[in-house]
């Protein structure tokens, strides 16, 4: 035989035992084992192969479970492996399971498939037939499944990641309706509370302080004016500039009383212009979106705004106004002080 017929049986020959192999792994009791047993549905792909063990009548199985489980509604592939080893007689299985020793687990096999007797797992059904097949066909089956579970669980992302977007877009929008609300409130509330801050007090104060100081300043002045000043006299007259000091002291604390009152409407007149460009902001984004009763709140918010910019408008009058009064009573008091202090330096009692 020439060398060229040699080498084409030789090929013919390892063609016939590869397309064996396909088909059988191995021969060993009789029976049969083909390259793998799959199982295979929708969402489950179940994986087998069963080897002959290094002694007489001892065989292995290795078993791979993939599997889809659901987390948050989202598709994930799992994979369980599990090992079995024990005895096979005339297609007959005896297993333990190297995770699970002590719970023994039946099966049957032949080339063309194998069955478990008995569920794999505490609790478990026991498995469906699984048929022969190859590695080749189980590895592209699995690859298509997974390609499609993944394609899913794009899927589902992509659409839970809509509806958590919708769902956040309608909670600030709720927000927003809310926040508005609230602001509408406060631009009342506040309103009112800077409205309710007047200085009429310090106003009557100021009045009824320069105007004692102007009696006391007239009466130093007769005293000043007497040709014969007698002590008793004098003594009334420095009384009477003493009585003017503490009314100057009094105006001062009457100022006191003016700056922490102004201050507290500043603060306030400070929430409101804040408040006002909030709202009105944020009314812009979300008027024209299904806001609940727009005309109603429409006009609460105008009506809102309006009497905050007139709170805030008159805020600024009276200040404007007791600033005005303050000074002018600290000027008249200072120059009254002075003049009966002056008095009072040049008078000699006899």
């Amino acid at each position: 035989m020439s060398n060229n017929k040699r080498f084409a049986f030789i090929v013919a020959a390892l063609v016939v035992i590869a397309a064996a192999g396909f088909a059988i792994s191995r021969l060993f009791g009789g029976v049969s084992y083909a390259e793998g047993y799959l199982y295979e549905e929708e969402n489950r792909m179940i994986y087998a192969k069963v080897t002959p063990g290094e002694e007489q009548g001892q065989v292995k199985v290795d078993v791979t479970d993939t599997y889809v489980e659901e987390e948050d509604s989202v598709p994930v592939l799992k994979t369980a492996s599990s090992v079995y080893t024990g005895s096979a007689e005339d297609g007959k299985l005896a297993l333990t399971s190297a995770q699970q020793p002590g719970k023994p687990v039946a099966a049957t096999v032949t080339a063309d498939e194998l069955v478990f007797l008995g569920p794999l797992q505490e609790g478990g059904q026991a498995l469906p037939k699984l048929a022969a097949s190859q590695d080749a066909a189980y590895q592209k089956q699995l690859a298509a499944m997974t390609a499609r579970i993944n394609e899913l669980a794009e899927g589902k992302k992509k659409e839970l990641a809509e509806k958590r977007a919708k769902e956040a877009a309608r909670v600030e929008f709720a927000k927003k309706v809310e926040k508005t609300d609230r602001l509408v409130a406060d631009l009342v509330e506040n309103a009112q509370y800077l409205t309710d801050l007047q200085f009429a007090d310090e106003a009557s104060l100021y009045q009824e302080q320069v105007a004692e100081l102007q009696g006391l300043l007239e009466e130093v002045r007769l005293y000043a004016g007497q040709p014969g000043l007698q002590q008793a006299e004098y003594a009334v007259m420095k009384e009477h500039v003493s009585a003017m000091k503490v009314l100057v002291d009094g105006i001062k604390a009457t100022d006191t009383s003016v700056k922490g009152k102004k201050q507290r409407m500043t603060d306030i007149m400070s929430v409101l212009e804040t408040d006002l460009a909030d709202v009105k902001a944020t009314w812009e984004e979300i008027r024209n979106k299904g806001v609940p009763k727009p005309d109603e709140r429409q006009k609460a918010l105008d009506k809102a705004l309006s009497t905050a910019s007139e709170a805030i408008a008159q805020a600024k009058q009276r200040m404007a106004a007791i600033d005005k009064q303050q000074s002018s009573a600290g000027q008249k008091a200072a120059q009254m002080y002075s003049e009966a202090n002056a008095l009072l330096g040049k008078s000699e009692p006899k």
